[in-house]
């Protein structure tokens, strides 16, 4: 498996957002659920029209660990969903396919969609990147490791570190800054 990396220049990450706007709302929308809720590609791809629009959160089980989770949308993320899904179905797929809005789109697609705007700001992205990209401004916003955990269902919090890019010259540089 390749490693993406998060999105962590908050300029770059709403240029990314705009972008992806102009290209396609449903696009943005991936983007926007993976960024802000921390889902994994195929959480996200398949929820439905109807789990989302109007609901202020969605209660689902993971597939990877099989316990169940509520997700909870912040203010941008309801005010994007409820024009995104303004008149369409409920048993509509939320990023539905080219072909068929009650098909997913598929996990290739959201790769080649994520790598393709990545490179175009010289970014290593993939799919992974939306929930690195969450749990890292997470945690640089609050320093709260412990729920950054527990949110991201890692065992660990040195593997939580790791998985948000917290390097060793990242620790050295905090060592050498550090005052009381």
């Amino acid at each position: 498996m390749v490693s993406v990396d998060p999105i962590r220049d908050r300029n770059i990450y709403n240029k990314i957002k705009h972008d992806l706007k102009e290209w396609n709302e449903k696009y943005y929308i991936m983007f926007l659920i993976g960024s802000l809720l921390a889902l994994r590609i195929n959480e996200i791809l398949s929820l439905r029209v109807g789990d989302v629009a109007g609901k202020k959160e969605h209660t689902f089980r993971q597939s990877k660990t099989g316990k169940e989770i509520t997700i909870a949308f912040n203010s941008e993320l309801t005010a994007a969903l409820k024009t995104y899904c303004a008149g369409k179905d409920p048993q509509e797929a939320l990023i539905p396919c080219r072909d068929n809005e009650y098909k997913p789109l598929s996990d290739k697609r959201a790769w080649v969609v994520m790598s393709t705007v990545g490179n175009r700001y010289g970014l290593h992205l993939g799919t992974h990147s939306l929930r690195k990209t969450c749990a890292y401004h997470y945690y640089m916003q609050t320093n709260d490791l412990a729920t950054l955990k527990v949110w991201l269902n890692h065992s660990a919090e040195r593997d939580t570190l790791t998985y948000i890019g917290i390097t060793k010259e990242k620790i050295r540089e905090a060592m050498i800054n550090f005052k009381i």
